[in-house]
């Protein structure tokens, strides 16, 4: 028996050994990225579900301050402050002053938008992006003061007009989750940055989260830059804090992740319910989430692929901060990371190396066995225009993709690819399709109103005869 515990101890040593040489491997690469583009500072964290594994920051505070980088100094999260607000969301449900499906109508007489349509917008499609909006407008993004979400609203109301009808479509906009969070100041009688502090980062054990420039970020914020690494950005105050605007020291985002990775539970304690886990990554109100398919855009999380796997994450815009988080429900890893600089190859770079990380030591994923009749799906061939976009450019009406059948399998191509490039779907239910490096369904078809509705990433279209 000694002898068996001995070898089990060696082995787990053995283990142990190998992932902080691989993880040291990850960081040495990352710390390389950083250097080659000419960036200031990174960060980098990585947990497994236990335990932080790496926590190290890259580089130095800024150009101008050319001290190491430590554990006192902020970063900002960009748009990962949208998964927090979620968070605050649901804790505002759980104390029963408001529900997610709750139109905003009921908690407020006066509306911050212009919505045409017979469907009123609810909480749920705030957050999850499906109010019918454009993204933020350019005067919007610029407009660098702190103000409250009330004055927000004024700076350009045009901007919340309902383009296409609420509750169908995904289609990014941080405007969103500005509202979401009023209606909960609202609906609560409670201001909205208090909220969060005291209902999610005191549980969640995170001191330093805040929206605000307050003295500590003044003093420890660690420099931004421009896509030049040596031309700094001033600090931009989001002009909807709550969808972007949070700073943070990044070791306190490990018990983020381990509060995902754990299903609501941090350091032994239920701090959310596996419930409110899991309908933070889930969308339910796009047409294709109401059929029964759960990839997609939950509350400030969205699904992605990796090497044939489902991880969850987001990433960040901070102007002169790029940030990404994800995690891997299978592996039980999860990731941080953040660089100074506004160029999203190197964050490109980074990510790949994470996110292999995540899913290294995972057995190949099996995908659904499904057939499908070649006759059915005949009638999805054809001509698709976009329903929607992210920003309201000239001619983003006019773009076509294109359907066909080839070799009984479906396949689709947007005109603005090469002639060569179709992409291949896979059926795997009824109106659900997969491409043949994934294991979930990610790409929907529908009939809608008398005609055929795509939903995937690269967009909602409806085909015209």
């Amino acid at each position: 028996m000694r002898n068996l515990l001995l070898t089990g101890a060696l082995l787990a040593a053995a283990v142990t050994a190998v992932a902080d040489q691989a993880s040291d491997d990850i960081v040495a690469r990352l710390d390389a990225i950083r250097e080659q583009s000419g960036m200031a500072s990174a960060y980098v964290l990585m947990v497994d579900r236990d335990k932080i594994l790496v926590q190290q920051g890259l580089g130095v505070r800024s150009w101008e301050d050319p001290r190491p980088v430590t554990e006192q100094d902020y970063y900002r999260l960009g748009s990962i402050s949208k998964a927090f607000t979620g968070l605050a969301l649901l804790r505002a449900e759980e104390q029963g002053c408001l529900r997610l499906d709750d139109t905003v109508r009921k908690h407020a007489a006066q509306l911050p938008y212009i919505n045409p349509w017979q469907q009123p917008i609810t909480l749920a499609m705030l957050m999850e992006h499906t109010a019918g909006w454009f993204d933020m407008s350019w005067k919007e993004f610029k407009y660098n003061q702190p103000v409250s979400l009330e004055r927000a609203f004024r700076v350009n109301p045009v901007s919340r007009i309902s383009q296409w009808p609420p509750g169908r479509h995904q289609s990014y906009s941080s405007s969103g989750p500005g509202v979401a969070a009023w209606v909960l100041e609202q609906a609560c009688d409670v201001d909205f940055e208090a909220f969060i502090a005291q209902q999610v980062f005191v549980p969640l054990q995170m001191p330093s989260a805040t929206f605000a420039r307050n003295d500590e970020v003044r003093q420890h914020l660690v420099g931004g830059y421009n896509t030049d690494p040596k031309e700094p950005i001033r600090y931009w105050h989001f002009l909807y804090r709550p969808a972007g605007a949070m700073n943070v020291r990044p070791v306190e985002m490990a018990n983020f992740l381990h509060l995902l990775l754990n299903r609501g539970t941090l350091q032994g304690k239920q701090v959310f319910t596996p419930a409110q886990m899991a309908r933070m990554h889930t969308p339910t109100t796009t047409l294709a989430a109401r059929d029964g398919m759960q990839y997609g855009y939950g509350l400030g999380i969205y699904a992605d692929i990796r090497d044939g796997h489902v991880i969850y994450g987001h990433g960040g815009d901070a102007d002169g901060y790029l940030t990404r988080f994800a995690y891997s429900p299978e592996s039980g890893r999860g990731f941080f990371v953040v660089i100074t600089m506004f160029d999203h190859a190197p964050l490109g770079k980074m990510r790949k190396l994470l996110e292999n990380w995540l899913v290294a030591d995972l057995p190949p994923a099996e995908a659904p066995p499904y057939t499908a009749d070649p006759q059915d799906l005949y009638p999805l061939t054809g001509y698709y225009r976009p329903l929607t976009t992210r920003f309201n450019r000239p001619g983003w009406q006019d773009r076509r993709m294109r359907v066909r059948l080839s070799a009984a399998r479906l396949q689709y191509q947007l005109d603005d690819w090469s002639p060569q490039r179709w992409k291949t779907l896979v059926p795997v239910a009824t109106n659900q399709y997969r491409h043949f490096d994934e294991p979930v369904a990610t790409v929907w078809f529908g009939a809608h109103e008398g005609s055929i509705v795509f939903q995937g990433e690269v967009g909602n279209w409806q085909q015209f005869k």
